[in-house]
This record gives structure tokens, sequence and C-alpha cells, in this order.
């Protein structure tokens, strides 16, 4: 079959009509695709090749930061051309179409203005389409932000008012309790259900001074503190813990650590509760790293288990007050919210990485040396 020359009115229509073919199929892409950039560059590469005029022979590619979209054959190209992906006046990709070698080429290679100019306008349009997901992006997250800290608020007032609630009956049960126990004159049940009722309002007790952290009504007392000081003393009161566990505890503690101004008691109760997360996360027993170190002008507290590991839709969410996997009756969901609360107080950072299976690492920054101080919890 002939084709007709390249400046006949007919192929030129015909060359006109697959452009503006292909620059409606790309609204529609991103239409349907919402803000999923890599599926609009995936779905774009498929209608390149057929606005060209050798559509058998065409190659296209898109390189959009550290994304890289290419058809099969696009290495094989040797005539190409370009033009870049332009967002709030930074390249940010580029987008090439080219053309096969072939052995006995029955047309030219040459790219038409009308092929030129629509490339352009393709990646015109792709940084608009990426800059709009972006802003769609950041103004998600922060929506979704400032509801977590709205909800963060309530919880806070929720929780110091039920702590405030809470106290003075819990301190009459365990005044009266530790009455009846000095009187003994008891028989060996009544003992039984005396530890019981001191034991369980003890554990109230820890859960409403968890509530008063959280909800900031215990005041910060700041000192110079030591890390290793606190991994050695808390190791030491919960070594029956992890021991009747089957657990084996390594330390890797930095011997020149420097002070941290700081709350003991605060970052003590930090420790407690990943380290008892990590005891639960290995009921079978299992490894459990402590280290400590320096890195610049910080400090750093890592915690490593090689317990069953956290989904990322668990991870995402464990930072969230009242947030447990834990059994009803077997968490209240406030330990890492404390603990991601106390860290940040202290002008420091938490992150985590977990993979189910195979454990989960928490890794603590805070600033080293003396500072003008740390606000109150």
């Amino acid at each position: 079959m002939i084709k007709a020359p390249l400046n006949s009115v007919e192929f030129k229509l015909q060359e006109r009509l697959k452009e503006l073919k292909c620059l409606y199929e790309l609204s529609s892409i991103a239409w349907e695709a919402g803000n999923n950039i890599a599926d609009i560059l995936q779905k774009t590469l498929g209608i390149l090749p057929s606005a060209m005029q050798h559509p058998t022979l065409a190659e296209a590619r898109i390189v959009a930061d550290d994304q890289v979209f290419a058809t099969a054959g696009f290495q094989l190209t040797r005539r190409r051309i370009s033009s870049p992906l332009i967002i709030d006046q930074k390249k940010r990709g580029t987008l090439e179409i080219g053309y096969r070698a072939v052995k006995k080429p029955q047309t030219s290679h040459t790219f038409l203005t009308e092929e030129k100019r629509l490339i352009k306008a393709v990646a015109r349009e792709l940084s608009l389409i990426i800059k709009r997901t972006a802003v769609e992006e950041e103004k998600h997250n922060l929506q979704q932000q400032l509801r977590h800290s709205e909800r963060l608020a309530f919880v806070g007032e929720l929780s110091a008012g039920i702590a405030h609630e809470l106290n003075e009956p819990l301190g009459r049960i365990l005044g009266f309790a530790q009455l009846i126990k000095k009187e003994g004159s008891l028989n060996e049940q009544q003992h039984e259900d005396i530890e019981r009722i001191l034991k369980a309002s003890l554990y109230a007790r820890e859960v409403i001074k968890k509530l008063m952290i959280f909800s900031r009504q215990l005041p910060s007392q700041i000192t110079a503190v030591n890390l290793n000081d606190i991994v050695e003393n808390i190791l030491y009161f919960m070594d029956v813990r992890y021991q009747s566990r089957k657990i084996k505890i390594q330390r890797k503690l930095d011997r020149h650590l420097p002070n941290i101004e700081a709350d003991a008691v605060q970052l003590s109760q930090v420790l407690v509760n990943l380290v008892t997360n990590a005891i639960h996360a290995m009921s079978g027993g299992g490894a459990l790293l402590i280290e400590t170190g320096k890195k610049g002008n910080q400090v750093t507290l890592t915690v490593k288990d090689t317990g069953h590991g956290m989904t990322p839709e668990v991870r995402k969410k464990i930072f969230e007050p009242f947030f447990t996997t834990k059994p009803p009756g077997q968490g209240t969901g406030l330990g890492l919210s404390v603990v991601h609360g106390i860290v940040v107080a202290h002008h420091g950072s938490i992150t985590v990485r977990s993979t189910p299976g195979k454990g989960t690492r928490f890794d603590i920054t805070l600033p080293a040396g003396r500072r003008k101080g740390v606000r109150s919890k």
C-alpha cells in the first residue's frame, strides 16, 4: 500500500485527528485514574505510539521523579524526540518518543512538526496532572493531620477528666485494702482475694498514670539523664519477665554516651512500654536488642525484637490513642501513644520499621547536651 505524500491535505488531516484523539484519551485516563500517577503514566505509554505517523515502529518512555515507564522496545530506538516535564519551574522528568531502526525502511523516520508539537502538549498536560495530584495529596494529608490533632485534643481532655474522677475512689480502695491486709486475721482465701484487689488497683493506677501523662497532667522533672542508666535499671526489674519467656536480650550500649536533659521517669516509661510490647510479640521466645548510640548532636535508642511483626495497616495506627491489637481486657491501647507523646515532648523523634513474621524495630532520637528545657507533659 502506497502512503500519501507528507504534504497532502488528507495525510495532515489524518495525523491531526490522531493527535486530537491522543489528547482526548489522555484527559480520560487522568479522570479515571484519579490521583494514581503511576497508573496515569503507564496508560499514557499505551496511547502515545498510535498518535505517531509510524505507530508500529514507535516506542515511548516517561521519566517522572524516581519513576520510569517505558514500552518494551524503547531501547531499540535510534531517532528520538523529547520534551521535559516542568513543574513549578523545575524539571521533574522527561517524555520521549522514538522509532525502532529497521533494515529496509519503507518510509522516512523524520518526525513531523505536528508530532513534536504533540509531544510538547502531552508533556505539558502530564506536568499539570502531576502537580494537581501533588496538591490533592498535600491537601488530604493536611486534613488528616487536622482531624488527628482534633481527635488527640478531645481524647486528651476526656482522659484528664477520667483520670481525676478515678484517682480519689481508687486511692480509697488501695488504702482500705492495705488496712485489711495489715490486720493479720485473714484466712488463706481472704488473703488471696485482698492480693487480687491490690494488684488490680495498682494496675488501674498505672492506667490512670498513662492517661495523665497522655493528657499532659503530670509535670516533667528535668534532670541530666544517661540513657544507659535507664536501660540497665529497667532491664534489672524486668529480668524475670523476659527470662521466663525464653527471650535472649542483647545490650549494645555506647560507653561514651553523653547525658541528655530529660525526665528520667518518663523515659523509663518509654522503655518499659517498648520492651513490654516486644516481649508480648515474642510469645514463643526470641531475641531482643536494646542499643544506644550517638549520632551528631543526638542520642539514639533502638529497641528491636524478632516477634510476629506488624502489617503496614497496623503500623500506621500504632501511635493512635486506644488503638490495640490485643484481645479485650489485655491492653489499653495507650502504651505507644504515651511513648510517642513523651518523645515528641522531649523534642525527639520516633520511627518504626516492621515486617510480619520477622519482627519490629523502634528508633528514637533525642537531642544531647544541655538545653533551655523540655515542655511539660
